[in-house]
């Protein structure tokens, strides 16, 4: 009777160092949608669930006020020569950025799947379902935006629409102010919403 224990015992090991081998040579390795970079960048630091101040101030003024507030899932940041280059993306939700003017206050609000900052040219990229809503009501949709922040400018080649109480307009190609408060489509269609 032992022996026989013994024997189903042996079995039962080579059975789970079977199943443990299969395990093993089955997991292959998969690149992860979303994230940036290539195989030659590894990030020099990364981060989950991160929210990130950069602040401004006015030349003659002792205090600073919030530039942009962002929230996403994950970042990395990736030095390439002089400058770093930080990788931002939704896992679960989108990327978020409050943008404030120069006085502090909220004028906008992008969200996007993934978005891209360019530190030494202080210019930001948005890409996937890009929306842009601001306080006075006005919205922008596209697929892919460049903003930056030395004109305060938003420009991409991608196709556009842009909603405001008065107007919806579409189009390919546009550049604008950050607030939307002035924008200019390349190839566009516009369409007039009548007061009621």
């Amino acid at each position: 009777m032992t022996v026989h224990w013994q024997a189903v015992r042996l079995s039962a090991s080579v059975i789970h160092l079977f199943f443990f081998a299969v395990l093993l040579t089955s997991c292959t390795q998969q690149e992860v949608s979303g994230v940036y970079g290539s195989s030659f960048d590894s990030p020099s630091k990364e981060s989950w669930n991160v929210h990130i101040v950069m602040s401004q101030a006015a030349s003659d003024a002792d205090e600073s006020f919030p530039r942009v507030r962002i929230s996403a899932d994950h970042v990395q940041w990736i030095g390439r020569g002089d400058s770093t280059i930080q990788y931002l993306y939704g896992v679960d939700r989108k990327v978020e950025i409050e943008i404030f003017d120069s006085t502090g206050v909220q004028s906008a609000f992008l969200e996007a799947d993934r978005v891209t900052y360019h530190e030494k040219e202080e210019y930001f990229t948005a890409e996937g379902n890009v929306r842009i809503e601001t306080t006075d009501q006005r919205m922008l949709t596209t697929d892919w935006l460049e903003w930056w922040e030395s004109d305060h400018r938003l420009r991409t080649h991608s196709f556009v629409t842009i909603r405001t109480p008065d107007e919806v307009v579409s189009g390919v190609g546009l550049e604008a102010t950050e607030d939307l408060g002035s924008y200019q489509i390349g190839r566009f269609q516009a369409k007039i919403i009548p007061d009621s």
